[in-house]
């Protein structure tokens, strides 16, 4: 690439200089931590809520094992939100424009309210990192389990190598990111504001049957997002080891976004 001959006026220089060394090291941020996601295989999460009006109650007891505890007689109650696979874009329509494509369309959550929640011994803090860098978080009581569910439309099948997946409440700061978003239902513009659950893989036992962790390595922090909000109510028809449903979505409030985790 030739240089330019002319001179930056010198009043300019500090603020283009300040402005590219910002661009240039959040892009190696990027791209360093999307290199250490990419290999988890596991997709980005674009989350549905689920009507009131249609929300149904699988009223099942399970014990939950992952990798802060083992929880004994868990009841796993309505279902809050259902989830798309979904592409992400970083930066997009410029030069340095970052696409993470779908990993597998069949994969898809429906997330589940815990009635009884699963409280930690003692609470853990950690490290998560993903494509918008690392945070530092603390985890408590377990709220919410995360299903590997099929969506009975477009012919697609049951995720077979999806993991399940405990969450727990988090509170951080907004990372206002704004990035594009493409799933199976619409595409938009949203910013990612604040973290507000970090997932483990769990092992889920129902009856004397147990659903095995896949993917040890692989998490999912998920960040409220801002967006202009629809009213454009789906009819989702799933199925699930918990259920076979049809369920009615509405609005959309969040992104879970595969991530790594470093305990002290």
């Amino acid at each position: 690439m030739k240089r330019r001959s002319y001179r930056i006026p010198s009043l300019v220089t500090p603020a283009l200089l300040i402005l590219i060394i910002a661009t240039s090291a959040y892009a190696q941020s990027v791209h360093e931590s999307g290199a250490q996601t990419k290999s988890l295989k596991l997709d980005h999460f674009w989350c549905y809520i689920i009507s009131k009006e249609a929300e149904s109650n699988p009223a099942v007891t399970a014990t939950l094992k992952d990798q802060f505890q083992t929880a004994s007689d868990v009841s796993v109650g309505t279902p809050l939100q259902f989830c798309n696979p979904v592409q992400k874009t970083i930066g997009r329509g410029t030069p340095g424009e970052i696409v993470t494509p779908i990993v597998n369309v069949n994969d898809h959550l429906t997330m589940y309210g815990l009635q009884r929640s699963a409280p930690l011994p003692a609470t853990q803090t950690l490290t998560a990192t993903n494509q918008f860098g690392v945070q530092q978080l603390t985890v408590d009581n377990a709220s919410t389990l995360m299903v590997p569910t099929q969506k009975m439309l477009e012919n697609l099948r049951f995720p077979t190598r999806l993991d399940h997946f405990l969450c727990y409440p988090v509170t951080a700061a907004s990372i206002a990111q704004p990035v594009f978003l493409q799933d199976q239902f619409q595409k938009e513009n949203v910013t990612v504001e604040q973290p507000v659950l970090f997932c483990n893989p769990v092992a889920k036992t129902i009856d004397n049957k147990t659903t095995r962790i896949q993917n040890q390595a692989a998490h999912l922090l998920c960040y409220n997002i801002r967006l202009p909000q629809s009213t454009t109510a789906r009819q989702v028809p799933i199925q699930n080891q918990l259920e076979k449903d049809t369920f009615t979505l509405t609005t959309t409030e969040m992104l879970c976004v595969p991530s790594t985790k470093t305990l002290p």
